[in-house]
Protein backbone atom coordinates (compact mmCIF):
# COMPACT_ATOMS: atom_id res chain seq x y z
CA UNK A 1 0.00 0.00 0.00
CA UNK A 2 2.86 2.37 0.85
CA UNK A 3 4.49 1.66 -2.53
CA UNK A 4 1.26 2.49 -4.33
CA UNK A 5 0.85 5.75 -2.40
CA UNK A 6 4.49 6.67 -3.03
CA UNK A 7 4.17 5.94 -6.75
CA UNK A 8 0.98 7.98 -6.94
CA UNK A 9 2.65 10.89 -5.12
CA UNK A 10 5.59 10.79 -7.53
CA UNK A 11 3.23 10.72 -10.51
CA UNK A 12 1.26 13.70 -9.21
CA UNK A 13 4.45 15.66 -8.50
CA UNK A 14 5.72 15.00 -12.04
CA UNK A 15 2.37 16.02 -13.53
CA UNK A 16 2.26 19.27 -11.56
CA UNK A 17 5.87 20.11 -12.45
CA UNK A 18 5.28 19.53 -16.17
CA UNK A 19 2.10 21.60 -16.11
CA UNK A 20 3.88 24.48 -14.41
CA UNK A 21 6.52 24.55 -17.12
CA UNK A 22 3.92 24.41 -19.86
CA UNK A 23 2.00 27.31 -18.35
CA UNK A 24 5.09 29.51 -17.88
CA UNK A 25 5.19 32.03 -20.71
CA UNK A 26 8.37 32.14 -22.74
CA UNK A 27 10.28 35.40 -22.38
CA UNK A 28 11.39 36.96 -25.65
CA UNK A 29 14.43 39.24 -25.88
CA UNK A 30 13.12 42.25 -27.80
CA UNK A 31 16.60 43.27 -29.01
CA UNK A 32 17.06 39.95 -30.84
CA UNK A 33 14.17 40.62 -33.25
CA UNK A 34 13.29 43.34 -35.74
CA UNK A 35 10.31 45.58 -35.10
CA UNK A 36 8.24 43.84 -37.78
CA UNK A 37 9.08 40.38 -36.39
CA UNK A 38 8.09 41.38 -32.82
CA UNK A 39 4.84 42.92 -34.05
CA UNK A 40 4.10 39.67 -35.90
CA UNK A 41 4.91 37.48 -32.86
CA UNK A 42 2.67 39.57 -30.60
CA UNK A 43 -0.14 39.58 -33.17
CA UNK A 44 0.05 35.79 -33.62
CA UNK A 45 0.33 34.90 -29.92
CA UNK A 46 -2.00 37.58 -28.55
CA UNK A 47 0.32 38.35 -25.65
CA UNK A 48 3.99 37.79 -24.85
CA UNK A 49 6.47 38.58 -22.13
CA UNK A 50 9.26 40.75 -23.53
CA UNK A 51 12.68 41.13 -21.97
CA UNK A 52 13.52 44.74 -22.87
CA UNK A 53 16.69 45.07 -20.80
CA UNK A 54 18.70 43.46 -18.02
CA UNK A 55 16.10 42.15 -15.56
CA UNK A 56 13.28 44.15 -17.21
CA UNK A 57 10.24 42.12 -18.30
CA UNK A 58 6.71 43.18 -19.20
CA UNK A 59 3.63 41.79 -20.91
CA UNK A 60 2.81 43.11 -24.37
CA UNK A 61 -0.52 42.41 -26.08
CA UNK A 62 -1.97 42.61 -29.58
CA UNK A 63 -5.19 44.40 -28.59
CA UNK A 64 -7.43 45.39 -25.67
CA UNK A 65 -9.17 42.00 -25.81
CA UNK A 66 -6.07 40.58 -24.13
CA UNK A 67 -6.48 42.93 -21.14
CA UNK A 68 -8.36 42.19 -17.96
CA UNK A 69 -11.58 43.78 -16.76
CA UNK A 70 -11.07 47.45 -15.93
CA UNK A 71 -7.95 47.65 -18.12
CA UNK A 72 -7.31 49.16 -21.52
CA UNK A 73 -4.53 48.81 -24.09
CA UNK A 74 -2.00 51.62 -24.35
CA UNK A 75 0.55 51.82 -27.18
CA UNK A 76 3.87 50.35 -26.07
CA UNK A 77 7.38 50.83 -27.36
CA UNK A 78 10.43 48.63 -26.86
CA UNK A 79 14.01 48.43 -28.07
CA UNK A 80 14.36 46.09 -31.05
CA UNK A 81 17.19 44.90 -33.30
CA UNK A 82 16.49 47.78 -35.69
CA UNK A 83 15.29 50.58 -33.37
CA UNK A 84 16.01 51.93 -29.90
CA UNK A 85 12.28 52.53 -29.34
CA UNK A 86 9.76 50.95 -31.71
CA UNK A 87 6.00 50.46 -31.48
CA UNK A 88 5.59 46.71 -30.95
CA UNK A 89 2.07 46.42 -29.57
CA UNK A 90 0.21 47.44 -26.43
CA UNK A 91 0.45 47.10 -22.66
CA UNK A 92 -2.58 46.66 -20.43
CA UNK A 93 -3.09 49.60 -18.11
CA UNK A 94 -5.57 49.82 -15.24
CA UNK A 95 -8.09 52.63 -15.42
CA UNK A 96 -6.64 53.91 -12.14
CA UNK A 97 -3.18 54.28 -13.78
CA UNK A 98 -4.37 57.06 -16.08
Amino acid sequence: MKKCALALSALIAAFVASGTQAMSPKKIDSTKHTTAKLQDIIKQQGSVILNTGPGVFDRYVSNSGQCGQGQFARAAYAPTADSSSAFVGYRCISGSDM
